[in-house]
Formats: C-alpha cells, structure tokens, sequence
C-alpha cells in the first residue's frame, strides 16, 4: 500500500512525549526539583496488554506524566526485562530532546548542573536560523535525557 491508497488522515492531536529511564524515582526528582515540572502519582503497568502494546515481551513498566510550561512529558522505567541503559549522543539517530525557552539561560544551566544534570554541549551565541541572536545550549539530565534550552527573544 502506498499513501496514494491509504486511508484519509484522521483528526490528530499531539498529546505527550515519553522517554524511557533506569530511575523513575530519581528522574521526577530531576524535573521537578531542577525545572518545576509537577508529576502526577508513578503509576504501574503488568497486565498481559503492555507487552503485545508497547512491542516488549514480558513488558512491566512503572511510569509518571509530569506537567508543566505548557507541555506534558512521560518517563517509563522497565521492571522487566532489564536492559542496559545507553547514554544518548545529539548526533545518533533517533535520538530526541525537549527543547525549553527560557528568560535567563545562565540560571537555568545553573539550576540543571545543581540538580545533577550536566552538559552536552557549551552556552553559545546562535548566528544563524530562528534563533539567530540568541543564546542557548544542549545540556542532559542525570540519564542522559538531551535538553535543549535557548533564550526567549527580548522584547
């Protein structure tokens, strides 16, 4: 089948993004503590529908929806199976980030490297693009979640 045979585009609307972590506990830490996100109670999922649904047999999750800013972000650690974590690098494919704009990027590098974040990248003048003028940089949380920040544009 070709898109010229599938089915019309249904309505569609973006509701989460979700990454997975070795410490749930230590990872909502980190989002709220460092950069306000509230989360909502860690939940669990070992019924025999998460396995066949998220495409990983025996699959046992814990799992938190953190709010805030404007945005919803879901962390999944894995009970079972147990694999090994990997350390994410901007350049690997499918690899993603979460982007936050923010009024002062040196407090905000700061609050991140305090609450055990660390730095992917270095604070830089952006020259070119949307953000041209502005300064920014791509940090990590204590797993390896890439976080892009960038100045908000004065006004």
């Amino acid at each position: 089948m070709t898109l010229a045979d599938a089915p019309a585009l249904p309505e569609i609307l973006f509701d989460h993004t979700g990454f997975i972590t070795p410490d749930i506990d230590a990872s909502v830490r980190f989002w709220e503590d460092a950069l306000g996100f509230e989360a909502q109670p860690i939940g669990e999922r070992r019924g025999a529908w998460i396995g066949p649904f998220m495409g990983v047999p025996e699959a046992q999750v814990r799992l938190v929806h953190l709010y805030g800013h404007g945005t919803h972000i879901e962390f999944i650690q894995f009970e079972t199976p147990d694999d090994t974590p990997v350390t994410p690098r901007a350049s690997q494919g499918n690899v993603a980030h979460v982007c936050l704009r923010t009024s002062d990027v040196g407090a905000l590098r700061a609050r991140i490297l305090a609450g055990g974040g660390s730095e992917q990248g270095r604070l830089v003048a952006i020259d070119e693009g949307i953000a041209k003028g502005l300064r920014g940089l791509y940090m990590k949380d204590p797993h390896g979640i890439l976080i892009e920040i960038v100045e908000q544009p004065k006004r």
